[in-house]
């Protein structure tokens, strides 16, 4: 059988879309492209996490249908809104994760041996929230919050390394919440792999405590980089969203970091135009942020997500007011990148090469900045770099060693 899978979403999405395609690689099928036409199975991993995700799951399902072939539809949006899918057509099969591989008949393998078309592979750890926060669908999606054995992370990155990856990127729903203790299990895979380089994905803020601050801070395979989600700098609007601190514990938080590692990379994730976000709100986000010492934001447009509570409050902020919102906090992420970048200049440290070409290469560091280099390098070797140059939003470097 030929098939072809296209995924949407998350990391833990593209984890699991892994898994599919190795499940059906050991039974001999055989991987094309999505967009070409005459595959025997079209697999579309979909998300569901704001109205654009939802549109793209559809045009995509609609683009399997004209290709022919078997089509199933799988992820969050096949959970959360089904009837949304079987309205395309009745050729289209919508299939629940945890079905998915009786459909296929397969077994799902217990992890996975490599990462195809990424230099980092995405490990999950975790999956499911318990916090339904009231924007949020993803708790409906993946339900409440489970852990992997620490013994079957550790074995999978084995093998991720032998299979020539030199760094992994702990993920899941909210890895926070994983049962031990998540800076707990990082120091199991220190311990226990030779993995190089062990990233750590989004963390909501008020999971994160000073063991794993202190294994950022101490440990040189641990990337320095964290991403910690703030959506709002409004008191209120962080109670109307259901998220369990304030702006000022977030704000302590940015600067416990920041004093532990001087040069780590921070993110954070913002929320444009929640309902009742007035200007004096989004002007405390503002405040909040510049005052921050973050390095880049993910700027989102409040999106609605139906069978949320969110989305049946009364004060729904307007599209335009949303979308100017959602380009000052842009503008202000460009502006705090670039400090950190220039302040990151003449430094020296190891990338991942993710991206090659006849007279350059490109990787990340440690800290999350993508550099450009002249000469030439493997993909997925870890190369040594000095930081040169910023020009035109690029990052220029030199090998030094």
């Amino acid at each position: 059988m030929k098939f072809a899978i296209t995924t949407l979403g998350c990391k833990v999405n593209q984890y699991d879309s892994q898994r599919i395609k190795e499940a059906l690689y050991g039974l001999g099928h055989e991987e094309q492209e999505f967009s070409v036409p005459g595959a025997d199975c079209y697999i579309i991993n979909t998300c569901c996490v704001t109205h654009r995700s939802d549109a793209d799951g559809r045009k995509l399902i609609r683009q399997a249908l004209r290709s022919g072939g078997r089509v199933i539809a799988t992820g969050c949006q096949a959970v959360v809104y089904p009837d949304d899918i079987e309205l395309l057509s009745d050729q289209v099969e919508v299939i629940p994760p945890e079905e998915i591989a009786r459909c296929l008949g397969a077994v799902l393998p217990p992890g996975i041996s490599g990462f195809e078309r990424h230099s980092r592979a995405f490990v999950k750890v975790q999956s499911g929230c318990s916090n339904f926060c009231t924007y949020c669908i993803v708790p409906y999606a993946r339900g409440k919050p489970w852990s992997r054995a620490w013994e079957d992370i550790v074995a999978e990155i084995n093998m991720l390394g032998r299979c020539g990856y030199n760094e992994v990127v702990i993920c899941g729903i909210n890895i926070g919440l994983y049962e031990g203790g998540l800076a707990a299990l990082i120091r199991k895979i220190l311990e226990q792999t030779s993995i190089p380089r062990v990233r750590i994905s989004s963390v909501e803020p008020w999971t994160v405590n000073d063991e794993l601050i202190e294994v950022v801070r101490t440990e040189p395979r641990v990337c320095k980089h964290l991403h910690l989600p703030l959506q709002s700098g409004s008191d209120m609007i962080l109670a109307e969203m259901g998220r369990p601190y304030t702006a000022g514990y977030y704000r302590d938080l940015i600067h416990k970091v920041r004093a532990a590692s001087p040069d780590i990379a921070i993110g954070s994730d913002i929320m444009a135009g929640f309902p009742g976000e007035d200007q004096a709100c989004f002007e405390e986000t503002c405040t909040l942020l510049e005052s921050s010492d973050i390095t880049y934001l993910h700027v989102f447009p409040y999106s609605a997500r139906p069978k949320t509570p969110a989305a049946a409050y009364s004060d729904q902020v307007d599209a335009a007011t949303k979308r100017d919102r959602a380009g000052i906090l842009r503008n202000l992420s460009r502006k705090k990148r670039e400090l950190f970048v220039r302040s990151q200049l003449g430094s020296a440290g190891d990338i991942i090469v993710t991206h090659t070409d006849s007279n350059s290469f490109s990787g990340i560091t440690s800290n999350y900045l993508r550099v450009l280099i002249p000469g030439s390098a493997s993909m997925n070797d870890l190369a040594r770099v000095c930081l040169t140059g910023y020009a035109d939003g690029i990052i220029h470097g030199r090998a030094c060693g």
